[in-house]
């Protein structure tokens, strides 16, 4: 255990980082909103300033920020919601691994609203990243500056600044507690240590980014074989023991995530989807290289982003944060050091083969390709992120490099060492000014500017890493590390006030008066399929990175698309079988609005309304059963009314008398609740236009009832004549069983925690 001085020492570095990245923001009472991407989208475009931001940033105010804002409101209603009712007709939201809605960090902030909360969750994350990363290193043996060093480089590095507002960084800001807690088993086999590794273990796994997940621990069972081998016999066998217990638990710890994500997989069309990606082979540009060095190469996400992409070739939608991984010169310099002067040294060994092939695998180098391709679950992830195991193991070098003098290196190291820091920063140079110099009549004084300002900076750094090698400047390295990593880091996360995060427009209120209990839909990019959910409008559409395989071919015929309803062209086949009453449209898209519908709002976007009210809950007096493809045919078709006539593939119906009349309405439409009124001179059938799912479960007037799936993808129960009260609970046995699992490890890591030995 470390002195209780050394762990204050890094426990102030890491916030001090922290603080300083999220500071700028802080002061101007702002959140890491990155909410430029709503003045792109209709309606917000219309009333919001122009900001700057592209790429993957936008997935956090399109996609991610709104789970996010549901499941607050939900739990500010006394609520922990296990189903989403607002998108593709009601997804599992328990299941929704991206949202991450079982994260200590998400769930034990839900009081929060956004713009502490980016603020907070930043901190944590950085924080996280910096403690155990000096912790890492202090059992590595490195001195108090060397952690310091490692634990700074790592939380402002490359990597976790730019994937700071995604849940990669939820998993990501574990990888160095998971290698410490392994160090600690190897070191000594005790379940305490055992416990702390099942502990990071879980929470990885409840990060909410399966790729990362995958990334993070693969890099986790490298470094515990790398450990086994090097224990004595007598020790290696209690080691693999209890780090194969440990691990396991924290799996169960983690099942309320995992189990609810799994069954939702096996009912996705995610698998067909991946595979189409191809994702194995995606590579980075050899450019990447210049951006280790150069961070800012190519521009800014909080500044313009992606102003110079077009100088390097990278084309107008590349994304910065894709190949943002860098760690700055100073800690390339000590990494160098402790390479040369430590390369028989195990760790260091291990430590710069982590880095080289995560380096290796962003550039796509052969065979690595051809081997994601067929490594089951590697081959649907994107491998350029392994990028955070380069920043790990740089970051981890650098402060084995920075325990060492140089100038007690022998004369032949100290000329290598120049030979191996001073040419690609020449040639980095170079390459950069050729690159913009061809270019420089085409750009505006704006962007001339930031490139001075880029070139300026990076001629600092190399200047500071050569004057670092003189013993008396050493103790300001961790410090001129942190800042030249801080400076690039604050261009990376736009910050915004709290009046640009999803505020209400005309167009979103007249959605609102005329949608009743149906379903919105927009044409083009208005309204992007997830934003409806922070003003709770129920949207046919949406984006939940894994769509229900049957809902996406009752839709398209199809499935396997990975951007399913990320915008649409045109009307959906039958606007009624998905209870769509209100219709969303730009200039450009407004002819494909459906004929014979009443435009009711015109101005930041055109809205029309539906002649007829749309109704999720229908009675259907007749019903038929077939075959899986007769029924999807037949509710496809041309015409088909889902009122009249419902449709059962999961077994026989029996026949009701012709002519029964009846009526149905939602008197309670709540998250994982809803309940309906039916009124019929006969038997028939409770149609609910909401996704058939496992969990779902019905009373009708309090006695159980079995939820069949009707019209291919959606529920139904049998009414009988006469005044019914329908009630559909949410009740997924998966979420039950993962609780129970995780209770029980709770225990086990607790009881294991208090053993003594």
């Amino acid at each position: 255990m470390l002195p209780t001085k050394d762990r204050s020492t890094l426990f102030w570095a890491a916030a001090a980082a922290a603080l300083a990245l999220i500071g700028p923001a802080l002061l101007r009472g702002e959140g890491l909103l990155a909410t430029a991407a709503l003045w792109r989208v209709p309606p917000w475009n219309a009333i919001l300033p122009p900001r700057p931001g592209a790429g993957l940033l936008a997935d956090q105010l399109l996609y991610l920020a709104p789970w996010r804002q549901f499941m607050r409101e939900e739990f500010l209603a006394g609520h922990f919601p296990l189903w989403n009712p607002y998108i593709l007709a009601g997804v599992p939201f328990a299941a929704c691994i991206q949202a991450a809605p079982f994260y200590p960090l998400n769930a034990g902030l839900l009081w929060l609203p956004a713009v502490p909360f980016t603020l907070v969750a930043a901190f944590l994350k950085i924080f996280c990243a910096g403690v155990f990363t000096g912790l890492h290193l202090r059992r590595l043996g490195a001195s108090e500056r060397g952690a310091v060093l490692s634990g700074v480089v790592f939380s402002l590095g490359g990597f976790m600044v730019a994937w700071l507002g995604h849940p990669q960084t939820n998993t990501a800001c574990l990888l160095p507690a998971l290698f410490w807690a392994l160090g600690r088993l190897s070191d000594r086999g005790s379940f305490r240590n055992a416990s702390l590794l099942g502990l990071f273990a879980g929470l990885a796994l409840l990060g909410g980014h399966p790729p990362t997940m995958l990334q993070v621990l693969g890099a986790a069972a490298a470094y515990a074989v790398f450990l086994a081998a090097r224990a004595p016999r007598a020790d290696r066998t209690r080691f693999i023991g209890l780090a194969l217990l440990a691990v396991p638990l924290g799996a169960c710890l983690a099942a309320p995530a995992l189990l609810p994500y799994l069954e939702y997989h096996g009912l996705s069309s995610t698998a067909a989807a991946s595979s189409g990606l191809a994702r194995w082979g995606t590579r980075l540009s050899p450019w990447l290289l210049l951006h280790l060095l150069m961070p800012l190469a190519s521009g800014s996400p909080a500044r313009g982003a992606e102003i110079l992409a077009g100088v390097f070739g990278l084309g107008p939608e590349s994304n910065f944060i894709e190949r943002a991984a860098w760690t700055g010169l100073i800690p390339l310099g000590f990494a160098a050091l402790a390479v040369v002067r430590r390369r028989r040294h195990g760790e260091v060994l291990f430590h710069a083969g982590l880095a080289l092939f995560g380096l290796l695998a962003a550039l796509g180098a052969p065979p690595l390709p051809r081997l994601w391709s067929v490594l089951p679950g590697y081959s649907s992830v994107n491998p350029t992120r392994l990028l955070l195991l380069w920043s790990f193991g740089v970051a981890v070098l650098a402060g084995l490099g920075a325990d060492l003098d140089p100038a007690d290196f022998p004369a032949g190291d100290r000329r290598l060492l120049r030979w191996i820091l001073w040419p690609p920063a020449v040639l980095a140079a170079s390459a950069y000014w050729v690159m913009v110099w061809r270019s420089l009549a085409e750009l505006r004084l704006g962007e001339v500017l930031f490139v001075g300002a880029a070139m300026s900076l990076f001629l600092a750094e190399c200047f500071a890493t050569q004057r670092l090698f003189d013993p008396r400047r050493r103790a300001w390295a961790p410090w001129l590390a942190g800042l030249f990593c801080l400076l690039p880091a604050l261009d990376v996360n736009p910050s915004a006030p709290a009046s640009t995060f999803y505020p209400e427009t005309p167009a979103l209120a007249a959605m609102k008066d005329a949608v009743g209990e149906g379903r919105v839909f927009a044409l083009g990019r208005a309204l992007e399929p997830n934003l409806g959910m922070p003003g709770r409008l129920r949207d046919a559409r949406g984006r939940d990175f894994t769509a229900p395989r049957r809902y996406e071919r009752l839709v398209t015929g199809r499935t396997g698309d990975f951007d399913f309803y990320s915008g649409a062209p045109e009307m959906p086949l039958n606007a009624a079988l998905l209870a769509v009453g209100v219709v969303g449209a730009t200039e450009k898209t407004v002819s494909a609005a459906p004929q014979g519908w009443k435009k009711i709002h015109e101005g930041d976007l055109f809205v029309f309304r539906s002649p007829a009210a749309a109704r999720r809950a229908l009675f259907v007096p007749a019903a038929r059963a077939g075959g899986t493809e007769e029924v999807l045919a037949a509710v496809r078709a041309p015409g088909f009314d889902p009122a009249r006539l419902a449709w059962f593939d999961d077994g026989d119906v029996s026949a009701h008398p012709p002519g029964v009349k009846g009526t149905a309405r939602i008197v309670e439409d709540g998250a994982d609740s809803v309940i309906v009124e039916a009124e019929c001179d006969g038997p028939g059938w409770l149609v609910l236009l909401d996704n058939w799912f496992p969990g779902w479960e019905a009373t009708v007037n309090g006695e159980r009832a079995r939820v069949r799936r009707a019209d291919y993808a959606f529920r139904a129960v049998a009414v009988p004549g006469g005044r019914s009260v329908v009630r559909f609970d949410y009740r997924p046995s998966s979420v039950g069983l993962g609780l129970i699992l995780a209770l029980f490890s709770a225990l086990a890591l607790a009881a294991a925690w208090i053993i003594p030995g």
